[in-house]
């Protein structure tokens, strides 16, 4: 059995010793819920929102945050300390509210995955948000037996939907009623009808609450909301039900590295994909409440020893990267008489200098960052590190992003393996793409292209290629029509290509961050200085 396996193997075996780490908790009856705590620690609630199905960062970012072995490296940290409730605020199963059926396969296992790893983390509670209900709530309902998470929805008219409008979490003299739900209005038409507006179930919710022993003002109790909605719906919340004391919410993606305060309602907002878990430590004396983000980098996933998650994780890509191939090989089909795409090294006659310069950049090998992530199938990230994909002139599926001459149809798989495993070994003991030298650079964009021509590549579709950034006529360079452009045309245009891939999300690094710590408005200043580092030696005819 070779290392990979074993760690796969054992990955998947140690996640339910991980999942005993809540052990603390205890359900006492079949209404709310009612938690008691027997170690005597103070109580944590930790939650996470917008997490889009990610499961792991790509792999593309220079400091990668986020994954599922960071998020539990990160729990057991706090569960040292604290007693920890674990919420989510919706958003958490997929990229958006509807999903093409191309991308479905993958995208619903991801879906799963990711339910299962962080319910075996700790995950507890759960109000989904718009794009949970992309499958309908059949899916839901798979995901509330599979795991051990419940869903905390007030609102819901659906009372056959497996969910609690409200539970009761008792840490030692504290008391903490928790409850959450979704704004309709952001739903899509045929799933706003099963919900009824917030207002309407929050004022019945209090009720019930206060019936059951909740108090205003009682410094042993707290009164915490979970919601998507957005922080504008929030803080009109705050001021309709002051009695609330915390609100986590979700749906605007609003960075709130300090709570956002309306009367006495504080309210917590972290970002998207688990790149952040936010905690609201809960003490004796409600004016000692802390409020704190951790950050999900790589080293945190550290914290838990023998981390079960990267074994996980691997055998997680594995799966797929299966489905990715499938779904692709089963939507595209036949070829195309659409002249391709001309690769970079089709430009060496003419642009002797450009292409030397090209291949001092990490630019010209940027494909490899996601061969050694094993990310090499995933449109998401593929489109980004090639040239032409899903264009006419380009590549449709992964497994064609090299495509090679005179090779017959029994042969070629056998063919591409092998071109694979060799472009697979100059990068085997290699670091970080982004931060080698240019000698370094140089070296292996010679040695890919080698390997092109040994192979008889007739299309390399791989790598941030020429034609990412300049788009000249199919006969360039005998086109007796060439379309010219400015200067100052042609700097717009590259830079608009630059920034479909460098956005804030991927680059935050480029860009100002707005009073609540997101990264919004491109810095003009920084975009040049990376701008420059690429940009090409003037051509001169």
């Amino acid at each position: 059995m070779n290392k990979q396996k074993r760690r796969i193997l054992f990955g998947l075996a140690a996640l339910f010793t991980l999942g005993g780490c809540n052990s603390f908790i205890e359900k006492i009856d079949d209404g709310p819920t009612v938690i008691v705590e027997k170690e005597g620690k103070p109580l944590s609630i930790v939650f996470s929102h917008n997490i889009n199905g990610e499961t792991h960062p790509c792999g593309c970012r220079h400091h990668p945050l986020g994954g599922l072995p960071q998020v539990a490296g990160q729990i057991a940290k706090l569960q040292e300390s604290s007693n920890v409730i674990y919420v989510d605020s919706g958003d958490l199963f997929f990229p958006s509210s509807v999903l093409p059926k191309s991308i479905i396969k993958s995208k619903t296992f991801a879906a799963r995955n990711l339910a299962k790893g962080l319910s075996q983390i700790g995950l507890k509670y759960v109000t989904p948000g718009d794009q949970d209900f992309a499958l309908g709530f059949d899916f839901l309902k798979e995901m509330a037996k599979e795991n051990k998470f419940e869903f905390l929805v007030a609102n819901l008219r659906d009372e056959s939907f497996p969910h609690k409008k409200w539970v009761k979490i008792k840490n030692g003299a504290l008391t903490v009623y928790l409850t959450g739900f979704v704004e309709p209005k952001i739903l899509e038409n045929e799933i706003m009808s099963h919900f009824l507006p917030a207002s309407t179930a929050l004022t019945a919710v209090f009720s019930e609450m206060k019936k059951d022993g909740l108090k205003e003002n009682d410094p042993t109790t707290r009164l915490i909301v979970v919601s998507h909605a957005g922080i504008e719906y929030d803080e009109a919340m705050a001021k309709q039900f002051p009695q609330i004391d915390w609100v986590i919410g979700a749906h605007s993606q609003s960075f709130l590295r300090e709570p956002n305060v309306v009367g006495k309602t504080k309210m917590g907002q972290v970002l998207s994909r688990n790149h952040y878990l936010g905690e609201i430590r809960l003490e004796a004396d409600p004016k000692k409440d802390g409020y704190e983000i951790h950050e999900m980098r790589d080293e945190v996933a550290k914290l838990l020893a023998d981390n079960p998650y990267y074994g996980f994780i691997d055998s997680h890509k594995e799966k797929l990267q299966s489905l990715q191939i499938e779904e692709q090989n089963e939507q595209f089909a036949g070829a195309t008489t659409v002249r391709k795409f001309e690769p970079a090294s089709s430009c060496l006659d003419c642009h002797s200098d450009q292409h030397k310069f090209w291949q001092e950049t990490p630019h010209s090998v940027a494909f490899a960052t996601l061969i050694k992530a094993n990310e090499h199938f995933n449109t998401d990230c593929i489109k980004c590190h090639s040239v032409g994909l899903f264009d006419p002139r380009g590549y449709s599926k992964a497994s064609e992003i090299v495509d090679f001459n005179d090779v017959s149809a029994d042969q070629v798989e056998a063919h591409r393996k092998a071109y694979w495993a060799e472009v697979n070994k100059a990068f085997k003991n290699t670091g970080s793409i982004r931060e080698m030298k240019k000698d370094e650079l140089k070296k292996l964009s010679v040695t890919w292209q080698e390997t092109d021509k040994k192979y008889g590549v007739a299309h390399n579709f791989a790598n941030v290629q020429c034609m990412n950034c300049h788009d000249v006529h199919s006969e360039h360079p005998f086109s007796s029509n060439p379309v010219k452009l400015t200067d100052k045309q042609r700097a717009e245009k590259i830079k608009s290509s630059c920034l479909n891939c460098h956005d804030p999300d991927q680059s935050p690094e480029w860009y100002d961050k707005d009073e609540k710590g997101l990264a919004r408005k491109l810095n003009e200043d920084r975009f040049q200085v990376h701008y420059k580092k690429v940009s090409c030696p003037t051509y001169s005819e």
